[in-house]
């Protein structure tokens, strides 16, 4: 029985993206399961799906502890050490992004890296970072444990006219487009991994406090402040040639992380700013631009 472990972020279709692979699995004529965990944050948030697949019926229906492959959604949690808890050496990561060697640098000691760049893609093909269909399309490359065929049939029931052609075409293009590297020490790895015996099952207790969204930092301390910067796959960019200084941007700002810095603009704190926007939009000198994150 093969574990899988997909993170994104909440609207990027991480869960759907799981059962429409869970779909292709059975259609291939094979057994999978899916589990999704997310709580009740709004869209951005972390979400975490889990998918197991083999050639008998899967009976276990838990979180995957110890995945044989990650499958990271959004370019930005590329670096988050948190997405590749309980990896097991020599697996496979296959992730969202321009930049393997960010992900080479964590000495994951994983067998296969498979990288695309899905949000530019998923940007030309839909309008919007939702990734998820493409990243399917390079999973079905990279691991060749589904086939191509099997996972449009399975988008078949989720989508329909424009919508299942527009998501196709990612589909296809993350095939084609994902560059799958091997390494030797990934290898070795799992060689040594098939002489060890498991590791015993541990279980974490609950964090004693509560996480808080929020921009303001004099909330009660029994609260933790969650910095909400991480959700972030655009972030407001300000020409201050334009601008004009009326504060238009920070009165409409939803999480109120915008407020006049040193250089006598308004800029948004990075630590809570979500890339949502609502700035760029309202701003009427149009002095502000969303750029990806990758680009700045």
């Amino acid at each position: 029985m093969g574990e899988l472990r997909l993170h994104g972020r909440g609207g990027q279709g991480t869960v759907v993206a799981a059962e429409m692979l869970a779909n292709a699995f059975v259609l291939g004529g094979k057994y999978a399961s899916v589990f999704p965990s997310f709580g009740a944050e709004r869209r951005g948030s972390a979400v975490t799906a889990y998918a197991r697949f083999g050639e008998q019926p899967v009976r276990e229906h838990t979180r995957v502890h110890r995945p044989d492959i990650v499958l990271i959604v959004d370019q930005s949690l590329i670096r988050d050490k948190s997405c590749y808890e309980g990896f097991r050496a020599g697996g496979m990561v296959i992730a969202n992004t321009s930049d393997p060697q960010s992900i080479v640098a964590l000495n994951l000691k994983q067998r296969v890296l498979a990288t695309v760049d899905g949000t530019s893609i998923a940007m030309e093909e839909i309008g919007s970072p939702i990734t998820n269909t493409c990243m399917l399309g390079a999973f079905a490359k990279s691991t060749q444990l589904v086939q191509l065929p099997d996972l449009k049939q399975a988008l078949s029931l989720y989508f329909s006219g424009t919508v299942l052609a527009k998501n196709i075409r990612c589909l296809e293009r993350g095939f084609q487009a994902v560059e799958v590297r091997s390494f030797a020490q990934g290898r070795e790895a799992a060689e040594e991994h098939l002489r060890l015996s498991e590791l015993p099952v541990t279980i974490k207790a609950p964090p004693a406090t509560n996480p808080f969204d929020t921009a303001w930092v004099d909330v009660d301390k029994q609260l933790q402040v969650l910095r909400t910067g991480t959700w972030r796959y655009k972030r407001p960019e300000l020409n201050k040639s334009v601008c004009r200084l009326c504060g238009w941007c920070s009165i409409y700002c939803p999480v109120g992380c915008l407020a006049v810095r040193e250089d006598h603009y308004y800029h948004p704190s990075l630590d809570y700013c979500k890339g949502c926007g609502v700035c760029a939009n309202e701003c009427p000198a149009q002095a502000i631009r969303m750029r990806p994150e990758e680009a700045m």
